[in-house]
């Protein structure tokens, strides 16, 4: 649609040079879902303004389907160009696609009053119906996205700039819509709970990516999850723009490189926040913690070990003032990754098969004894893909030699990641026991919501709880692990995350597990893992 020309500043990437463009565009409502046309618009309200010559667009100028080692070199230029010009952030309306027109407020009320009776049941459609046509009317997609988090922090000089430019926002700060007796009338909605298992459901997953579709639809229907979808929406805008707002200015006030990577590696948005490449999800974040010293220290490493070698090297920098924020997520594992073991408890993140330097291989095992048995980390094998392998090598990973470390304790704990213990649960207790903050019950919590999906096999409800000690690690381990559904006396696990503790802090962490424990385990358990395949 443009010519493409090359970006004159000293950040890699092609840019769109405005007055070269010369057409018209007849834009209406019904096209706002369309991205070039809203790019149309933006780059002609910046030509006839006069504010540009040249506009760098992320998602047009970054070649979407170039192999990882050539978009790796324009995400490491990324903080830059926020840095170095001036930055629109334009926030789309949520598009009715029924009518094809944008959601106007009488179209929600319109909606909302479908469900009166249901609210009046519940809490008085009075009470909730504000809220509920506010949320209708926001589209909080561009919250969830992890790289508008790289902008917000990055950027020397933003401007949120709705689409039509119809006044300036502020998204940058909390957008109270929702107040917090309704957020809470909302969080308790007995139907809400059941909605968050339904992970098949379409409507549910396109509206996590920013698609309003399905959701709207269903409302109009009044198909049987329609009020819970109401109160989803309804609490998440205030939640989801509250939790943003508080991750942003931790970044920004953090005045070390150290407290920056605790944050970023801690928050849990690193977990939830949403991307179309799961690696995206430490990318975006990490060079915040240093960006010059972050891209010499990665300057060889290839890009599909990008994301480990940038975590562990985040972790190295704040590992050593552990006990200044007393914990910290050292293993992060996502149920669609297959690569699920423990090896020698690297720092690291496995994300996605595409992205896992580490984890075990296939059929490999840890066997955890019950507590004051030894548990051995063997040195992990040669990974089966050889860009990882060599990685591992050069690393020093291969030659790091056994840990071994005492099991302190071997227990059955309820999952963190229910619903029902979103405002409080056993896991506020154990935060309450460690004396640390709200951001250990949500990065625990909410990094492991996603393995109660039922397909995984794996059991909703409880979990296994392993903590170890000894001089081959700095510091005390958890490690949380899913069990085989339905199983009271679990022999296997898989790897969800690894929580390490200051020192100081292991006899509190104990009786906190200890008191809300369902069960000890007087029987090894086994961690397993599916492995990584190699790379076509």
């Amino acid at each position: 649609m443009f010519p493409f020309l090359r970006w004159v500043s000293d950040c890699a990437g092609e840019g769109y040079k405005v007055h070269d463009i010369n057409m018209s565009v007849d834009w209406n409502l019904a096209d706002g879902h369309d991205i070039q046309i809203e790019v149309a618009v933006w780059l002609l309200w910046l030509y006839a303004n006069r504010i540009a010559e040249y506009a760098w667009v992320d998602q047009m100028c970054v070649p979407q389907d170039a192999d990882i080692e050539e978009k790796m070199t324009h995400i490491k230029d990324s903080p830059a160009i926020y840095k170095g010009g001036k930055v629109y952030v334009i926030i789309a309306p949520v598009v009715d696609y029924i009518s094809g027109k944008i959601m106007l407020v009488q179209e929600a009320r319109n909606i909302v009053r479908m469900y009166n009776s249901e609210m009046d049941r519940y809490r008085g459609a009075g009470f909730l119906s504000r809220s509920a046509v506010k949320a209708l009317l926001v589209n909080n997609s561009y919250m969830r996205r992890v790289w508008t988090i790289q902008e917000a922090v990055a950027a020397q000089d933003l401007t949120v700039w709705p689409l039509k430019g119809r006044g300036e926002v502020n998204s940058y700060q909390s957008i109270y819509v929702v107040d917090w007796p309704e957020f809470n009338a909302w969080n308790g909605h007995p139907e809400l709970g059941p909605l968050y298992l339904k992970y098949t459901d379409e409507p549910l997953n396109d509206y996590y990516e920013g698609d309003y579709t399905g959701v709207i639809k269903n409302l109009r229907n009044k198909v049987s999850d329609a009020i819970a979808y109401l109160a989803m929406i309804s609490k998440d805008l205030m939640w989801i723009t509250m939790d943003r707002n508080g991750l942003v200015n931790d970044i920004k006030k953090a005045d070390t490189a150290a407290k920056r990577a605790w944050v970023v590696l801690n928050n849990h948005q690193i977990q939830s926040a949403r991307a179309f490449l799961p690696e995206d999800k430490v990318l975006a974040l990490v060079p915040l913690v240093d960006y010059n010293q972050w891209k010499r220290a990665t300057a060889n490493v290839p890009g599909r070990q990008m994301v480990q070698a940038s975590v562990a090297w985040a972790y190295g920098l704040m590992e050593l003032q552990m006990a200044s924020w007393k914990w910290s997520i050292r293993i992060y594992n996502a149920p669609r990754c297959a690569a699920r073991g423990l090896e020698l408890l690297q720092p690291r993140r496995n994300l996605g098969d595409s992205s896992s330097m580490h984890g075990a291989g296939k059929g490999e095992r840890v066997e955890i004894p019950p507590a004051g048995g030894t548990v051995t980390l063997r040195t992990p094998s040669r990974h089966p893909d050889s860009s990882v392998a060599a990685w591992q090598s050069s690393s020093g990973a291969l030659s790091a030699g056994d840990k071994q470390l005492r099991v302190e304790a071997l227990l059955l704990m309820p999952h963190p990641g229910q619903a029902k213990f979103w405002g409080g649960g056993p896991w506020t207790h154990i935060r309450d026991a460690l004396q640390t903050d709200e951001v250990f019950r949500l990065s625990v919590q909410w990094g492991l919501e996603p393995w109660r999906n039922p397909e995984l096999g794996v059991d909703a409800w409880q979990c296994a709880v392993a903590v170890v000690s000894g001089r081959s690690v700095p510091n005390p381990a958890m490690i949380i692990m899913a069990v085989p559904e339905g199983d009271s006396a679990p022999s296997t696990g898989q790897v969800m995350e690894v929580v390490e503790f200051s020192q100081h802090l292991l006899p509190a962490l104990l009786d906190g597990l200890r008191s809300k424990a369902l069960a000890k385990l007087t029987s090894p358990i086994s961690t397993i893992s599916s492995g990584v395949a190699a790379a076509n």
